[in-house]
């Protein structure tokens, strides 16, 4: 690898970390709040415009936001090498199907 090649790994794990971050913040508050809703009977959620007091559907709206969360952990605490492959596996990617830089 080259320079170029190296400054761009780099700033792809800090773009890794940064999204992470986000993930983590925000989808942390988020599944702060639908936990509040999830454990209250009388609350609604909105459901395809309608809406509702189901449990199901709350709980739903509850691991779809605990997904940010981990996915947002993976991403700021996974190791270097594991996103130096898959940095090097997108750049496979993009010269695969013809993007090459």
């Amino acid at each position: 690898m080259d320079t170029r090649q190296l400054k761009a790994m780099k700033r792809f794990r800090k773009g890794a970390r940064f999204i992470g971050f986000w993930f983590i913040l925000i989808g942390g508050f988020m599944l702060y709040q639908f936990l509040g809703i999830l454990m209250d009977p009388e609350a609604t959620i909105t459901y395809n415009g309608v809406p509702t007091n189901e449990y199901s559907v709350k709980l739903d709206a509850v691991i779809f936001m605990g997904l940010f969360v981990v996915i947002g952990l993976l991403a700021a605490v996974s190791p270097s090498s594991w996103l130096n492959k898959i940095f090097v596996a997108k750049m496979s990617f993009k010269s695969v199907i013809g993007f090459k830089k």
